[in-house]
């Protein structure tokens, strides 16, 4: 566990970024797996409008490549509250002293930080609790093979995101509680496949322990699902039977043809997919031969399909084993059904556990989309295209008037203007984009027409009156009759590559569930799509990607009313089932009236500022010390540079009237230079002040080079290196009160404080080198003398400086460096005990040094050495100042 200050610089995204560079090493690729789990806390709240993890408490798995950092929101912690020991003084004294900083003990700052409700500290309980430990490190890592979109096999390691965890504990309690059916509601892109792997693990251990052999079964109902969640499992391991028939079925309900010794010598899940489209008729009928010792498991994805009571699939699933355990897994529940016998809870159980698309947002796992309505002038086209249509009698048929070329072609320049203008605005040409058809005929006539436009016409645009060109457009179609499945495959991995060439999906039913491409950023909706299939299509462009707010639906059907409709459904069945909490359910949409609301405060926060001169910007910054003000600033900058994306993707320009973002950008970057300042300077602050002055010493040398001789060159380079090793020998030294010490540094200040290469000829250069080699061993000698002091008082370095101090003031105690150790000791284990025992006695400085005193005065008695009244307030005095300015430092 990695904890950082609070405000730290760069915040966890520094840990982030120094982990991936770590991790690409392949030296490091051995570590992968004796470390399980990570956890980096800069003891910060979490900031849910962050895409970037800047503050707060994050887990990972160790990686061979970038890791994935996940947060942790507690669902039980009254639970958790529960299990935080009692305090314990003997214990807290031990380790205050085992790190020599009794002088904190007792303090308020002591009580805040190791108050159990801290953010570092909530997720050291949630994670590290013995039996959630245990739990993720028994069943909650995976392997995961992938293949990079070079063809590359690499391996990822993944651990149980906290949804998962909650959601198996879930599954736990209603097993326990005699329930064997339930619905488990996850947001898109929360996981589910993962969950039920994970599952399978814990189910089959469970179910040992019973005396039972676990069979599990994911059940899909489309053939394309079916080889995607094959894949899935297979990545992570498992050994996975595809039964496309109720034959096959029958057989895998009976374990014929598993190979179980494979499953239980390596521990490795074994799944049988099924296709239930296969065998939609007909029951199936497997006879188990009473054997008492099965329990099966199904996984129903998708439930959110129009599933009925009495159906056939249903029936067939119900009856293929009565006694089998049914986990329904979506994340678009149906709701609100005329009948209501058909809600997915109706049918396959109650909620076992949930997850929610504004969770998900917060958590970085999905983004939120932006409806972009057609623009006005396009719309009065249409409609004047569609009046004409409608009067040539032979195309009365609607459909036939939307796959008609004088409809389709404008559509196709419309959508083909937009999506580059899109690659623009958003600064990416790897966004991929879908269009959706109202018909197969219409999806047909889209991709003709996408595919006759000229890439010399096309690529040509006009943007704020200047001409950008792009590249060439390139489009697939994807219908279930068109093609094989092999080429349909083809084209949807290829599309999912970040460097595809493909730009645009073409579909009319396809795709619209399931399908996941984190490229895809563009959603063109050429028809309106019913109740939950709406949110299907419309998470199809939620997935993270890059560093991109947003996923942009483009609405030529005007779905407003159905997703107004759909969206109230979802928020009565979460008032049902959450009570008070439905409050904190958000849309999937931006709001309007957010982004109207958010851009009129950022104008009115950067109205102190002087936003159309750079200079004058950086003048006014550079005189902000309050990093909380600045923060805000950065907030508010960050944020509008997505406001200002969405409106004018909404064509909305009055929200930015002479603001650009360009100027944002270049704001927001000296907003963070200038807090990147202030961090630094608190990091020397809290440094020795040893480091302080060298790095003074430092900024004062000024280097000049001109073109010299490579003769010269390797001693001007050995020199820099002499010189930059010296400074950080200087900066180990903790004793800046030391006389050997400071005339080491006045040496080195007066020799180089300013040093100019040009004007060294290659003599000067060699002399000065030995004079630094000098200087850097007299230092480094210095130090290593240091540490071996400090090391006798068990690493205490403000002990080290009082037994040095204490030595040289004249007259000494004693010359006996270990008679005075004897002392020091004594006075350090009563002085620590007292701080410990009276948290206010270092408040009062002067009673705490008449306290020492009497230690100091009875350790010299103890040891038989005489002292007069000079010598032991002189020792007295050093001994409580250390302890008054460590606890000050603390603070």
């Amino acid at each position: 566990m990695e904890v950082k200050r609070e405000n730290n610089k760069d915040g966890i995204l520094a840990e982030h970024d120094r982990m991936h560079v770590r991790f690409k090493n392949e030296a490091y690729h051995h570590f992968a797996n004796i470390v399980q789990i990570m956890v980096f806390s800069n003891n910060q709240e979490y900031d849910d409008e962050e895409r970037k993890p800047i503050q707060g408490s994050f887990y990972a798995a160790s990686a061979y490549g970038r890791l994935k950092f996940n947060r942790f929101r507690e669902e039980d912690p009254e639970g958790m509250a529960r299990l935080v020991a009692d305090r314990d003084s003997a214990i807290e004294k031990f380790v205050l002293r085992d790190n020599n900083m009794a002088s904190i003990y007792g303090t308020a700052e002591l009580e805040s930080s190791i108050n159990p409700t801290t953010p570092a500290n909530r997720i050291i309980t949630s994670v590290f609790s013995p039996a959630r430990f245990l739990f993720l490190l028994h069943y909650g890592i995976a392997y995961v093979e992938k293949v990079s979109d070079e063809g590359i096999k690499h391996t990822e390691k993944h651990v149980m995101r906290y949804p998962q965890l909650f959601a198996t504990m879930a599954v736990r309690r209603a097993l326990e509680e005699g329930r064997t059916k339930g619905v488990v509601w996850h947001t898109q892109g929360s996981g589910k496949t993962a969950l039920s792997f994970f599952l399978t693990r814990y189910l089959r251990d469970y179910y040992q322990a019973k005396n039972h052999a676990a069979r599990f079964f994911f059940i899909v109902d489309r053939l394309d699902l079916a080889d995607q969640a094959k894949g899935e499992f297979e990545a992570r391991g498992a050994v996975v039977t595809l039964a496309n028939s109720k034959e096959e079925f029958a057989r895998s309900l009976k374990g014929i043809g598993e190979d179980t010794s494979v499953v239980s010598a390596g521990r490795v899940p074994a799944i049988t997919v099924v296709n239930i489209q296969k065998f939609d008729e007909g029951a199936v009928v497997a006879d188990f031969d009473y054997d008492l010792d099965v329990q099966r498991v199904y996984f129903i994805d998708e439930a959110h399909r129009d599933y009925k009571h009495g159906g056939a699939f249903l029936t067939n699933l119900v009856t293929s084993d009565r006694e089998a355990v049914r986990i329904a897994l979506t994340g678009t529940p149906l709701v609100n059904t005329k009948d209501g016998r058909n809600d997915t809870k109706q049918v396959f159980g109650p909620y076992i556990h949930k997850y929610f698309y504004n969770q998900s947002i917060a958590d970085g796992h999905t983004l939120k989309l932006l409806r972009e309505p057609v623009k006005t002038e396009f719309r009065l086209k249409m409609q004047e295209v569609l009046k004409d249509l409608k009067e040539v009698k032979k195309l009365v048929d609607m459909e036939r008037v939307y796959a008609h070329k004088s409809y389709v072609d404008p559509l196709c320049d419309y959508i083909v203007d937009d999506y580059l203008k899109s690659q623009i605005t958003l600064g990416d040409e790897s966004i991929g984009a879908m269009v959706v058809a109202r018909s197969s005929a219409q999806a047909r006539a889209i991709y003709a027409r996408l595919a006759e436009l000229d890439p010399d016409v096309s690529t040509e645009l006009v943007i704020n009156g200047e001409t950008e060109s792009r590249h060439r457009l390139d489009s697939e179609l994807i219908l279930h009759d068109e093609g094989t499945k092999e080429t349909r495959r083809a084209i949807c991995d290829n599309f999912k590559k970040d460097d595809s060439p493909i730009n645009i999906l073409v579909v009319f039913n396809m795709l619209l569930t399931g399908f996941d491409a984190h490229r895809l950023k563009k959603l063109y909706l050429c028809r309106t799509i019913r109740a939950h299939n709406l949110l299907q299509a419309l998470t199809r462009v939620n997935r993270p990607y890059k560093d991109m707010a947003f996923g942009y639906v483009v609405d030529f059907a005007d779905i407003t009313e159905e997703y107004d409709k759909t969206n109230r459904a979802y928020l009565a069945e979460l008032t049902e089932e959450l009570g008070d909490a439905a409050k904190d359910y958000s849309s999937l949409f931006e709001d309007p009236e957010t982004i109207k609301t958010d851009l009129a405060k950022i104008k009115d926060l950067l109205f102190s500022y002087t936003t159309d001169n750079m200079v004058e910007f950086k003048t006014e910054i550079s005189t902000i010390d309050d990093k909380a003000i600045l923060y805000e600033l950065r907030a508010a900058l960050a944020r509008y540079k997505d406001l200002r994306n969405m409106v004018k993707q909404q064509g909305r320009e009055e929200f930015y009237d002479k603001f650009d973002v360009e100027r944002a950008r270049e704001m927001l970057g000296e907003v963070s230079l200038r807090i990147q300042t202030i961090n630094n300077k608190e990091a020397l602050a809290l440094e020795d002040m040893s480091t302080g002055a060298v790095n003074l010493l430092l900024s004062k040398m000024e280097f000049h080079f001109r073109n010299i001789g490579s003769e010269e060159l390797e001693l001007a380079d050995e020199f820099q290196d002499k010189l930059k090793r010296t400074y950080e020998s200087f900066a180990h030294n903790f004793d800046v009160k030391d006389p050997e010490y400071v005339n080491l540094l006045e040496e080195l200040r007066s020799r180089f404080e300013k040093v100019n290469i040009e004007e060294m000829a290659s003599a000067d250069m060699v002399e000065s080198t030995k004079e630094l080699d000098s200087l850097r061993a007299k230092m480094n000698d210095l130090n290593r003398r240091n540490a071996a002091l400090a090391k006798k008082y068990d690493g205490d370095e403000k002990f080290a400086r009082v037994h040095k101090q204490a030595m040289r003031t004249p007259p000494p105690l004693t010359t006996s460096p270990a008679t005075m150790f004897g002392i020091l000791s004594s006075v350090k284990r009563e002085a620590d005990e007292a701080v410990m025992n009276n948290r206010n006695v270092l408040g009062n400085a002067a009673f705490f040094a008449r306290q020492v005193l009497r230690l100091v005065v009875g350790a010299c008695k103890d040891a038989g050495v005489k002292y007069n009244a000079v010598q032991v307030k002189s020792v007295a005095d050093c001994v409580s100042k250390e302890y008054v300015d460590e606890r000050g430092r603390a603070a």
